[in-house]
């Protein structure tokens, strides 16, 4: 099924948010929130989630920034987008962006073919969020890439209720070694986290970055993902 965009209207009554929607709608099958980086739903989310679909799940990619700027994207090579979409990671209310996915989770389980199990996943910033995600909603699933603030939300590390799973690069320049010691400390005695450490930098899925994508982790950190997601169906 090809994708399209749909709109989902934010329960605090403020408005709507556009969300790319992708995969089988005409089969039983779990729904994926898919949370992108600071540069937007760019061309490179859009084929990540159809990737992800392509395995069989119902995907959404919802616009995180549209309370600051609809449909924002940047590109990573425009110096002047990059830093817009910096300064907007610093000011999403991330509270009001956990209650978007909330939304967004809510509709999906309107739509047919949903078997009720929902995950939820993301890159570099929609990394932070799948985190919040998996402390503050109840989901059946989280997996986190290279989430870049998670270490300002480890008190809320035992109010993980779903297996969740981090993938983080040993040569992050967003997330130093120290942070990310810190963040493996924290989540290691918390039920059902499970983090993965790869010998690479950030951003190390992008397909679209030739400064940064590894094929190696990149292939092997999405068969993790995978191999929990598929335990959804």
């Amino acid at each position: 099924m090809p994708g399209k965009s749909i709109g989902i209207p934010a329960t605090d009554g403020n408005g709507s948010f556009s969300t790319y929607l992708t995969g089988p709608a005409d089969e039983q099958a779990p729904a994926i929130v898919l949370l992108h980086e600071i540069y937007g739903v760019t061309g490179w989310v859009t084929e990540t989630a159809d990737l992800f679909a392509a395995r069989g799940y119902r995907v959404a990619a919802p616009d995180m920034f549209w309370r600051l700027e609809p449909n924002f994207t940047a590109d990573h090579r425009d110096s002047t987008s990059r830093e817009k979409g910096l300064r907007y990671r610093g000011m999403i209310d991330r509270d009001k962006a956990v209650e978007d996915i909330a939304a967004l989770i809510g509709h999906l389980k309107t739509e047919p073919g949903f078997n009720g199990k929902v995950g939820v996943t993301g890159f570099c910033m929609g990394g932070t969020l799948t985190y919040l995600a998996a402390t503050r909603l109840q989901i059946d699933a989280a997996v986190a890439y290279y989430g870049t603030q998670i270490h300002e939300h480890l008190d809320e590390a035992p109010n993980i209720s779903c297996p969740t799973m981090l993938h983080m690069g040993d040569r992050d320049d967003h997330v130093p070694e120290e942070l990310a010691a810190t963040i493996r400390d924290a989540l290691t005695d918390v039920p059902d986290v499970t983090i993965h450490r790869y010998d690479a930098g950030h951003a190390f899925c992008n397909t679209h970055r030739d400064d940064h994508y590894q094929k190696e982790p990149s292939d092997l950190s999405h068969a993790r993902t995978f191999e929990m997601f598929d335990r959804l169906r």
